[in-house]
């Protein structure tokens, strides 16, 4: 818990014996009041569990995110705690996220964005839009016909529709075939624990082994199908980034196995994370849940709404190049960064009245999918997923219901997400 944040008591600097534990299941559950306290008190606070800084307010976080001062070059870290041998041994995994163009900086990112921008463009998501409503409506179908079959008519919708459908629409869209698709679920939730750290680092290593072994099982099937689309190119998204060239230049087998990975990580687990939120979120706000079933063109809005006040991306860091002061404290070269994108989103310097759940929220610049130069390639791409699940949802399962009182949120810091979300409809 946090015991109390004030920067002018030099409460949250290193040394302190101030701590927010995200472990901790109560805050877990709920940390909208941890972020109004470290907005209120100490927008820039030093957390010891996590060795580094927390940044709350929306304009500091919008400043950090296009600071060159900022490194994104973070995945050594979470390799520096173990020993030569373990080092040596995980190196395979070390090696894909050092492609990761999440995880670079210019020019390195600058090379690597130019080279694949075009093929996630919106006119790129836009035209696959028929076929990830094929895809939903083949789930939903499939948990409708259970119900005709006899059973009671409940769905999961975390197991049913929000964990498997970004999974098959990546899958699809890179090109995999139906029948492998399980696989890209399997390897996404391994490599994707990688990523996300619940205030302290629990069996660290077993993950790291654990996503090394997902990654090699995925190099090795991508190895074949990116020699399979050079010598012979198919309408699908990785022979669009086989051939991206700018400048005479080309991605590696490297840099293609790495940006596979980013695909199945944030365009699958995202995603998924955004779905299941955005059901919860409507079914807790019936008023707009009804608003949104009598004017179903406002998925767009409904959605975008709920990345803000439920983002499914909780924080994402950065490494201070140099040392930075930010709101009286000195930020150390070397020191990490953590941006709580969720609490900026609840910043109401930047929207009014924050904490109500409005999905006509126009303007809406939420940093759900970042800002400035790592701003989220394939936000289209979960942006039209995630309003294709929404609305199929909401038109084909009736009267939906929550059969839990209490949310069953996943662990973790990074990202916010539901295990089960059970509900009832009528049939």
């Amino acid at each position: 818990m946090v015991a109390t944040a004030g920067a002018n008591t030099g409460a949250g600097t290193p040394g302190s014996e101030v701590r927010i534990d995200f472990s901790d299941p109560a805050i877990r559950a709920d940390p909208i009041a941890i972020y109004a306290q470290l907005r209120a008190e100490s927008p820039v606070f030093w957390n010891g569990p996590q060795q580094g800084w927390l940044v709350s307010r929306y304009a500091d976080a919008v400043a950090l995110f296009t600071d060159g001062r900022m490194s994104s070059q973070r995945a050594d870290a979470a390799f520096a705690m173990l020993t030569p041998e373990l080092r040596e041994e995980l190196t395979p995994l070390r090696n894909v996220l050092l492609n990761r163009m999440l995880l670079t900086d210019p020019p390195r990112h600058t090379r690597l964005k130019n080279l694949v921008m075009p093929a996630f463009s919106m006119k790129a998501a836009t035209g696959r839009r028929e076929r990830i409503e094929q895809l939903c409506l083949g789930f939903v179908n499939g948990v409708t016909e259970r119900a005709d079959a006899g059973e009671t008519p409940m769905v999961d919708i975390m197991r049913d529709i929000a964990a498997p459908l970004p999974s098959w629409v990546i899958a699809d869209t890179l090109g995999v075939p139906m029948d492998e698709q399980a696989d890209f679920t399997r390897w996404a939730s391994a490599q994707v624990a990688v990523y996300d750290r619940p205030g302290t680092i629990h069996n660290r290593v077993e993950v790291m082994r654990g996503a090394q072994q997902a990654l090699l099982e995925m190099r090795a099937y991508l190895e074949g199908i990116i020699a399979a689309r050079r010598t012979d190119p198919q309408e699908d998204l990785l022979s669009a980034l086989v051939q991206a060239e700018a400048g005479g230049d080309r991605l590696s087998t490297d840099e293609l196995v790495a940006m596979c990975v980013a695909l199945l990580i944030g365009g699958n687990n995202s995603t998924a994370h955004a779905i299941g939120n955005c059901i919860y979120t409507l079914l807790r706000h019936p008023a707009a849940l009804q608003q949104l079933r009598e004017q179903p063109e406002l998925a767009r809005s409904a959605v975008e709404e709920v990345l803000r006040f439920e983002s499914p991306v909780q924080a994402t860091s950065r490494v201070a190049k140099e040392d930075i002061e930010l709101h009286g404290e000195t930020i150390r070269a070397g020191q990490n960064v953590s941006l709580l994108i969720a609490s900026a989103n609840r910043d109401a310097q930047q929207f009014p009245d924050p904490d109500t759940f409005l999905i006509t929220r126009q303007p809406n610049r939420h940093l759900t999918f970042a800002h400035g130069p790592h701003f989220c390639l394939g936000s289209a791409l979960a942006r039209n997923v995630t309003q294709v699940a929404v609305q199929t949802l909401v038109q084909h399962l009736p009267n939906m219901q929550l059969v839990d009182t209490a949310p069953h949120w996943a662990p973790g810091f990074s990202f916010k997400h539901l295990e089960t979300l059970r509900v009832t409809y009528d049939a």
